[in-house]
């Protein structure tokens, strides 16, 4: 329906809209002014000369309590009673993550295996001790035979020989002894020195690269620190902009029960619309289950901050202020130069490709011949000390010049491997220009977003403003008030998106130039 609106130059209608806009400007003060709940069995006064009013049917709604986790059963020393910055929450990380002892225990490891390759180029001494017992418990009988000329009037002295005078042949004779028990002990005991003189480099060049492939577990300890403060430092934000958004969420409730209660409180007194109340209704409807789902966002993000950082994912944590320090540049090309000098996984790659290339060298040394000389000392004897005494100097030669293809095979190994350290040193140096240059482009687009942000509450601020003061003046719809409220909330929202994104990546920003993780 159109409405026939008089001229304003009349001053008839100056004073009818003066009078009119008084009783609706009172309406709104006392709204504001009433309980957040109203009761339900006011019914709308009607107003004579109209149709009486409609009663509409709706359903109250009230804001839920905030779901909280059970504590944990000991809260971590580390984190203290009070609000956290971004980077104390990664010094608790870098303390208390997992994942940074696993990475300390591979250097361990390597190192290890270091100082075994490495005894190869040193002394070795090996003793020996030992004692023998030997009891002879029997031993087995003899017999023998013999023949041959007899000597004459000769008499046998053996024990069973006999003789006779004369000349003949003596008969075969057995002789058998019964065994007796004997017993006997030995002693002894060894010294043996080793040193490797000469192998054409093979242990030395084993020696190598395992150095190199403990510098390249420390490399690797580097880029997991640095993959774990970005990590800590983008779920702390993440948590910080969830909570402000709750903040926003209970201040829209707040604005939309005011709301709820004006439309009540004018469809009481018969200057509103049932849809008003229902629209209102509505509205408040959806910021409660808007700030239900950011309660549940927020205690989703202090989840994943716990875990992060290495924590009982249920304890408590208190985000206080925090921020990135904006880049000092806009030379891309500086920060990719800077990024592949320092970045933990190129140093890496380089690493590997050093100790490859010295598994080339020992592989071709697999079969070279080898010198090495020994010093032995040697006691034995029945008793304690033994008194047999020797002692041994030598030098030893070892060489296998056939090995059927063993060092051949080891050679074209190496070599592969070799290749495959340079494709992956390739492919670090293109992710780490890649990561370069996609956080320059994401810092530089937050920061758009941030001042695009501000205008858009800075607007939107305003058009709550007029929409409320075009209502008050009967000059606007109630529906105008809901539509500017909910476009304040989401340019709010934004706001605070785009701030935390602003520091998110500026925290990827110095993850991908390799900077140093804080101290």
């Amino acid at each position: 329906m159109m409405r026939t609106t008089p001229s304003r130059a009349c001053p008839g209608w100056r004073l009818f809209s003066a009078t009119a806009a008084l009783p609706l400007m009172f309406l709104v003060a006392a709204a504001h002014a009433q309980p957040a709940v109203q009761p339900q069995d006011v019914a709308p006064k009607p107003v004579p000369g109209q149709t009486p009013p409609i009663t509409p049917n709706v359903k109250e709604l009230a804001v839920p309590i905030p779901i909280a986790l059970p504590p944990a059963a000991a809260r971590s020393a580390d984190v203290p009673n009070r609000p956290l910055a971004a980077d104390e929450a990664v010094r608790i990380a870098l303390r208390s993550q997992p994942s940074i002892a696993a990475a300390r225990a591979a250097i361990a490891a390597a190192q290890g295996r270091t100082e075994q390759v490495r005894s190869g180029l040193l002394p070795t001494v090996s003793l020996s001790a030992g004692y023998t017992h030997t009891e002879t418990l029997a031993t087995e009988g003899r017999a023998s035979s013999t023949s041959g000329q007899g000597s004459t009037g000769s008499t046998g002295t053996g024990a069973g020989n006999t003789g006779g005078t004369g000349t003949g042949s003596d008969i075969g004779t057995i002789d058998t002894t019964s065994g007796t028990g004997t017993t006997s002990t030995g002693l002894r005991a060894s010294a043996n020195i080793r040193q490797l003189i000469f192998d054409f480099n093979h242990t030395r060049d084993l020696v190598r690269q395992a150095s190199l492939q403990e510098r390249a577990a420390a490399d690797n300890l580097a880029r997991v620190q640095s993959d774990l403060v970005l990590a800590v430092k983008q779920a702390f934000y993440q948590y910080v902009q969830n909570s402000r958004i709750v903040t926003i969420g209970e201040e829209n409730v707040t604005n939309r029960r005011s709301h709820l209660d004006l439309a009540r409180a004018r469809l009481n007194s018969g200057l509103g619309l049932p849809s008003d109340l229902v629209t209102a209704e509505t509205a408040y409807s959806e910021a409660v289950t808007n700030l239900v789902s950011a309660r549940n966002n927020q205690t989703i993000a202090q989840i994943t901050l716990a875990l992060n950082m290495g924590i009982d994912p249920r304890t408590p944590i208190d985000a206080g202020p925090s921020g990135e320090p904006p880049l000092t540049t806009d030379n891309v090309q500086s920060l990719v130069d800077t990024a592949l000098r320092q970045r933990p996984e190129i140093l890496q790659a380089q690493s590997l490709i050093g100790a490859a290339r010295y598994g080339v060298n020992a592989a071709r040394s697999t079969n070279a011949p080898s010198l090495a000389g020994n010093l032995g000392a040697f006691t034995r004897g029945n008793n304690f000390p033994p008194g047999d005494d020797s002692v041994s100097i030598g030098v030893t030669l070892n060489w296998n010049p056939f090995d059927g293809g063993l060092t051949a095979g080891k050679v074209k190994e190496a070599r592969a491997n070799v290749d495959s350290a340079q494709a992956n040193l390739a492919s670090a140096q293109l992710t780490v220009v890649s990561d370069v240059s996609q956080a320059y482009v994401n810092v530089r687009s937050a920061e758009q977003r941030l001042i695009t942000t501000d205008s858009e509450v800075a607007n939107a601020t305003e058009g709550v403003r007029i929409a409320q003061g075009r209502f008050g003046r009967g000059l606007g719809l109630f529906l105008d008030i809901i539509n500017a409220q909910a476009a304040l909330v989401t340019a709010r929202t934004n706001r605070a998106a785009a701030q935390f994104g602003v520091d998110q990546a500026r925290a990827a920003v110095t993850r991908a130039i390799g900077a140093a993780p804080p101290k």
